[in-house]
């Protein structure tokens, strides 16, 4: 596929997008695309009928990658004036001929929410696929058009997959497990993994992910076989997200779990993303107050209100007489600027899970 930014159309120039070869060569031996159709780039998926993205169309190619959800996908009239338009960007003149004739391509355009439409060429050899080659390139072409715009422009996948990876990783405390339609753990990062190790909600000790009751195990299993299933959520190219609640083997206590569908073009089957919150430490707790201006011992009485634990509780865990903690805990609550032990305990959880202290 070939994919042209407006400063690229106007001078007439395809270019090569490895990541269109790549997804589109099952479906189709030739494909041409038309990011904002008329006004916008050109792309090929042919290596020898375009060339590199030059630095001077990536920043064009950049403001295509937001057009919104896909709103609308319909066939396109082969050799009509769009397919002709196309075909006068071309290069090779006798493979302009057949498109503009319509001799052996399938023309089809996709309109977004912000107005903008692509046009998309598909040139057909009688494969297998060619009956139905409008459902499946209506599927795949969101995500397939965002990853050659983002080759085009100089992000690869790999950064975009590096830093997301490193995001969920490093600065997130929850717990980040995925999952294949069956149920089967793939991956999960290093929360992910310490909640498994603890095995309070969700653990993995027979290869099979289980949960403190079998009814609940059957549930959980049964919500990832109807989110991998989905292939609609709340509108037009929204994934389905559905939460259900676990408890906790020793607390009791039911914690929520979000599935949301993912499929990536080029893979088999859909992937389902399971997140877990995870109760922050009273460690990390008492290092983002500290963070956030609390002396040492306020910051440990802090922890404490965050746990939920009365005054004299949380005193007698801190080794401190009942009226010396209560004079701590309005101490915190100033610095803080919080309304009450519920508000702080509140935003100590959030900023916890949000991101990691160090």
């Amino acid at each position: 596929m070939v994919m042209l930014s407006a400063s690229v159309a106007q001078t007439g120039k395809v270019l090569f997008s490895k990541s269109l070869q790549r997804q589109i060569s099952s479906l189709a031996r030739l494909a041409l695309a038309q990011p904002g159709h008329r006004s916008a780039p050109v792309l090929t998926s042919a290596a020898g009928l375009g060339e590199p993205c030059p630095d001077t169309a990536a920043a064009a190619l950049r403001r295509q990658l937001q057009p919104g959800a896909a709103k609308d996908f319909r066939p396109r009239r082969a050799g009509g004036p769009a397919a002709q338009a196309l075909a006068a960007r071309l290069p090779d003149p006798e493979l302009a001929a057949s498109l503009a004739a319509g001799r052996g391509w399938t023309l089809f355009s996709c309109r977004f929410e912000d107005g903008s439409e692509d046009l998309i060429a598909l040139k057909l050899e009688g494969g297998p696929h060619d009956a139905h080659c409008g459902d499946i390139l209506q599927a795949i072409w969101p995500v397939l058009r965002e990853d050659s715009l983002r080759e085009l422009a100089g992000e690869t996948q790999a950064a975009v997959t590096s830093a997301l990876l490193w995001t969920i990783s490093k600065k997130t405390d929850s717990a980040v497990l995925v999952l294949d339609g069956e149920g089967t753990l793939l991956h999960c990062n290093e929360s992910g993994r310490d909640m498994l190790d603890g095995g309070a909600l969700l653990s993995a000790g027979t290869g099979r992910l289980s949960c403190a009751s079998p009814g609940e195990t059957a549930g959980f299993y049964a919500a990832v076989a109807e989110c991998a299933r989905s292939r609609r959520g709340g509108g037009p190219g929204r994934p389905l997200e559905l939460i259900l609640f676990l408890e906790e083997r020793d607390s009791g206590m039911r914690l929520p779990v979000s599935l949301t569908r993912y499929r990536c073009a080029g893979a088999g089957m859909p992937l389902v993303v399971a997140i877990l919150p995870r109760q922050p430490d009273r460690t990390r707790i008492e290092m983002l107050a500290q963070k956030m201006g609390l002396s040492p011992s306020e910051a440990r009485v802090a922890a404490l209100i965050q746990l939920g634990l009365s005054n004299r509780e949380a005193a007698h865990i801190a080794g401190l007489k009942e009226q010396t903690f209560n004079t701590y805990a309005k101490r915190v609550l100033a610095k803080l600027q919080s309304a009450g032990r519920a508000e702080m305990a509140q935003r100590l959880t959030w900023q916890a899970s949000l991101g990691r202290a160090s």
